[in-house]
């Protein structure tokens, strides 16, 4: 049977941008575009955003209604691009069967690694530790047999 896993980083831009703003860790904080270029939507945001009920695709006004005290960060894709090349580094570790979906989601064929790992959940275990410990972010993985239920 295939051991599947589906890998997506944690609130990926929102996360990336507080790597550089550690200070606001503790403060509502989204990722947005520029609101002069009418492009002004919620890409991204913090565990404590979520919290106001902020959701990606809100408008940045509709945003900073549902949580007045937000502090919304200009996105810098270049950096998302260095971390999810990185986050794809460490998946390259485990297997080469790797289909991206987004900068910030994969899924990743384990099937023929489990002749070195004892299962997919020990792999999951062992990818969000590296993310952890080497990236500085969070990554949810999920376990099945095939992408659907990962």
């Amino acid at each position: 049977m295939r051991t599947i896993l589906h890998s997506d980083l944690n609130n990926f831009f929102a996360s990336v941008e507080l790597k550089k703003f550690p200070e606001l860790r503790d403060k509502p904080v989204a990722v947005g575009g520029d609101e002069q270029q009418r492009h002004g939507i919620v890409l991204a945001k913090n565990e404590i955003a979520k919290k106001f009920n902020v959701k990606t695709g809100d408008t940045l006004w509709q945003a900073r209604a549902k949580c007045p005290g937000l502090i919304v960060l200009p996105p810098h894709y270049d950096e998302y691009m260095h971390y999810s090349q990185a986050a794809r580094e460490i998946y390259y570790r485990f297997t080469d069967r790797i289909e991206p979906f987004g900068m910030d989601e994969a899924w990743l064929d384990v099937t023929h690694s489990l002749r070195l790992w004892q299962d997919g959940e020990e792999i999951a275990n062992e990818i969000r530790r590296l993310c952890r410990e080497e990236l500085g972010l969070t990554v949810s993985v999920g376990v099945s047999f095939n992408k659907v239920f990962a």
